[in-house]
């Protein structure tokens, strides 16, 4: 990933707009009496103002340089959902228009750090009805309600939430479909209490994006063109198999 300069100007215009820019549990952030401490959450305050733009650089794991298991995660039962909250701002600091696209939610065992073939998707969240994934956490108060699988083992994971913005393909005035996705990554500690045994196919991030660029170009102001959008990459994990799709078919699970 070539490295992006900005002024002192521009970064601080930058910095002062969160855009997505963190995940926490909803009324747990900063209660570690609760089971959950804000040291749980990757990436810092100061790197959640910015998107990732980049499909194979290691900022695409949880928008962090680096990340360890010296956390405080919270809690949950298999089975049960994590109620996840977004930061309120939803324009993004890149084009200056409004954050549009799907979201994808990948565990890994926390003994790997992120590393090697970890990360398998828990669920995904495209186009509907009611628009895109980004659009229902808006009308939801920036809340995201995830349900943990209840097949998966004991265990402490990290929790990596994307949203993907796909808003940045179109420039004002006119469209130009070469510029990409922009993701809003960051990663939680969740310890997870249950009897599951699956151990799903783990895939490698950055990895699961490769030589598929091309298949993020979607005009979101297009509703039958995002309806038919399907997130690249590998598929929610089949819990009958522990095994996955070789495509993704790009439904939501």
């Amino acid at each position: 990933m070539a490295i992006k300069l900005f002024s002192i100007i521009g970064a601080a215009m930058l910095l002062a707009r969160a855009s997505f820019g963190q995940t926490w549990v909803v009324g747990l952030a900063d209660d570690s009496e609760k089971g959950y401490s804000i040291d749980a959450m990757y990436p810092t305050l100061l790197n959640a103002k910015m998107p990732v733009a980049n499909l194979h650089t290691s900022a695409l794991t949880c928008r962090s340089l680096s990340i360890n298991d010296k956390v405080t995660p919270y809690k949950v039962e298999a089975g049960s959902p994590v109620p996840l909250k977004f930061d309120e701002e939803t324009t993004s600091p890149m084009h200056n228009s409004k954050i549009k696209g799907p979201c994808t939610f990948w565990l890994a065992d926390i003994k790997t750090k992120g590393k090697n073939a970890s990360w398998f998707k828990i669920a995904q969240h495209t186009f509907d009805e009611g628009g895109w994934c980004t659009d229902h956490i808006q009308e939801n108060g920036n809340t995201y309600a995830l349900t943990i699988p209840e097949d998966i083992p004991s265990g402490t994971y990290y929790l990596r939430t994307e949203i993907i913005d796909l808003a940045a393909n179109l420039k004002t005035g006119y469209r130009d479909f070469t510029r990409g996705p922009h993701f809003y990554v960051n990663c939680l500690a969740i310890a997870v209490e249950g009897t599951g045994e699956v151990s799903p196919k783990g895939h490698k991030i950055p990895g699961i994006y490769d030589n598929v660029e091309e298949k993020f170009v979607v005009n979101v102001e297009d509703s039958d063109a995002s309806k038919e959008f399907g997130i690249p990459g590998p598929a929610v994990y089949n819990a009958d198999t522990s095994e996955e799709p070789s495509e993704n078919p790009g439904k939501d699970e």
